[in-house]
């Protein structure tokens, strides 16, 4: 009998906070993403959704099935960003 041998994972590369709030394709980001946006660690993200509701002031959490997800508009309207930046990248 012989073994099935399995593809090696690639991983994605991760993205940046300037990616992710730059990215007009995005509408919601991971609690872990939005905790990489405002610059504080996962764990006071979490911790700050499981008391309050909100990651920060304005930016509330909701939860849709399993997933923990954050508006990216209202983390651009919490960090003063009013809209993605458009690059000249195609």
């Amino acid at each position: 009998m012989t073994t099935k041998q399995r593809k090696p994972r690639t991983k994605k590369p991760k993205r940046t906070a300037t990616e992710l709030l730059n990215d007009p394709g995005l509408v919601t980001v991971s609690l872990a993403q939005a905790s990489l946006i405002l610059g504080v660690g996962r764990t006071t993200a979490f911790n700050a959704y499981k008391k309050t509701g909100y990651v920060t002031d304005g930016v509330p959490v909701r939860k849709v099935g399993r997933r923990i997800v954050v508006s990216l508009a209202h983390l651009r309207s919490a960090l003063g960003v009013l809209e993605p930046v458009q690059t000249d990248q195609q």
